[in-house]
């Protein structure tokens, strides 16, 4: 017997009330548990196709597929389900959720979503990670299968009042849409007793923390004490010029399960003039074999010359496991023996001075920029692996750690 939290039964009404769903909430809020088990019941209705997205996906296979894999072992339906690299099929009625990135190595995939045959219902999960509005609206109108329901869901942990979502969905309550929104505390019979105390230590240790991660409330845009949207606004450009060096630059976790870090990992090159630039945010909860992993076939992609990768947390272990991957490229190891604004300020001081360049948009890492702050807490992992990587392109080592 699986029993749902109130809040989530709107989503499992046949005939739903409305074409949007915005689906908020924190760390252990049961979202999108409730949602993958939400998407397999739906496909027992015959003629669905169902579009999963996130912003950036390296691998359904990977990192979103076991989920549903977990919750059709729960339902006891393992045979009424074929499940492929990309793609969940129900056997019985033909319904399938086909699982698909927004942004590729190539750009915005936009026109190759819009052309899905039959589409029936959408789901944006991890929508923060979407900072376009025409993206969503050239998908959305996409949404429009005859002989099926259509829903358009969003799934996100709020983000900041500046992001087009809370704009167009929560200042202003749409009668289009169905809200609901959870948190750890709706969910508790579900959680760990580890989980809720590393909350409640949160809760007195950090307040505000506590109440964006584990609460879900939304954060006034409030910049760091470095970076700030105006500065990166003004580095954004489509396309880098013919790059002399490439590094793929690695924060590295050791561990992976829910309450791990990030690890985080950036490419970044620099051109012929000694300008640089931030290519491509691979960053993610990665077990050490499978950040190895995208680590080496992000280096082969970009044909980088070097891996920089931080040694404070895994020691030799760090490149012990990138060369378990096959890797043949040079691996750098730093150690960080300078507090984290000696180490950022440098870097920024290039962004102010016009010297780096965003090729694209990388929303989770920006974000993270805007608002570190090296005195409160832990910065953050991906801007800790752009910090190495563009201090190994364009700062003098020795002014910032020791190899």
């Amino acid at each position: 017997m699986i029993n749902l939290l109130e809040e989530y039964k709107p989503l499992f009404y046949e005939e739903p009330e409305t074409r949007y769903y915005l689906i908020t909430g924190g760390r252990g809020s049961g979202k999108s548990w409730t949602l993958a088990l939400f998407l397999l019941n739906l496909t027992y209705q015959k003629g669905h196709v169902i579009l999963f997205t996130r912003y950036t996906l390296v691998s359904a296979f990977i990192s979103i597929i076991p989920e549903f894999l977990d919750k059709i072992e729960i339902m006891g339906k393992v045979n009424d389900f074929e499940v492929t690299q990309s793609e969940i099929i129900n056997k019985l009625t033909g319904s399938k959720i086909l699982f698909r990135g927004i942004k590729t190595s190539s750009g915005v995939n936009t026109a190759n979503l819009k052309s899905i045959a039959g589409l029936s219902t959408w789901v944006i999960d991890e929508a923060e990670e979407l900072t376009d509005p025409d993206v969503f609206d050239k998908v959305d109108l996409s949404i429009r299968a005859k002989d099926n329901p259509n829903r358009v869901i969003l799934v996100m942990n709020p983000a900041y009042k500046s992001h087009w979502i809370y704009n167009d969905f929560i200042k202003k309550k749409r009668t289009d849409t169905t809200y609901i929104h959870t948190t750890y505390l709706d969910n508790k019979e579900n959680l760990s007793d580890s989980f809720i105390q590393a909350a409640e230590k949160t809760k007195r240790e950090n307040r505000a923390r506590y109440e964006h991660l584990f609460l879900g409330t939304w954060l006034d845009d409030a910049d760091g004490m470095l970076w700030n949207r105006a500065i990166i606004g003004k580095a954004r450009i489509d396309e880098a010029p013919n790059l002399t060096r490439i590094v793929v630059a690695i924060d590295p976790a050791v561990t992976a399960n829910m309450n791990s870090d990030e690890t985080g990992l950036i490419v970044v090159g620099k051109d012929s003039e000694g300008l640089g630039y931030v290519l491509e945010d691979l960053s993610g909860k990665y077990s050490p074999n499978h950040w190895a992993k995208v680590a080496t076939d992000a280096a082969f992609r970009w044909n980088c010359d070097c891996i920089v990768a931080e040694k404070n947390q895994g020691g030799d272990m760090v490149e012990a496991v990138l060369k378990s991957q096959g890797t043949n490229f040079r691996i750098k190891l730093v150690t960080a023996t300078k507090g984290k604004y000696v180490r950022a300020e440098p870097v920024y001081s290039l962004y102010e001075q016009g010297q780096i360049y965003h090729v694209g948009s990388f929303p989770i890492l920006e974000s993270q920029m805007v608002t570190f702050n090296p005195d409160k807490g832990k910065s953050p992992d991906r801007v800790d692996a752009l910090v190495w990587g563009l201090t190994e392109l364009m700062v003098q080592n020795n002014f910032i750690f020791s190899i």
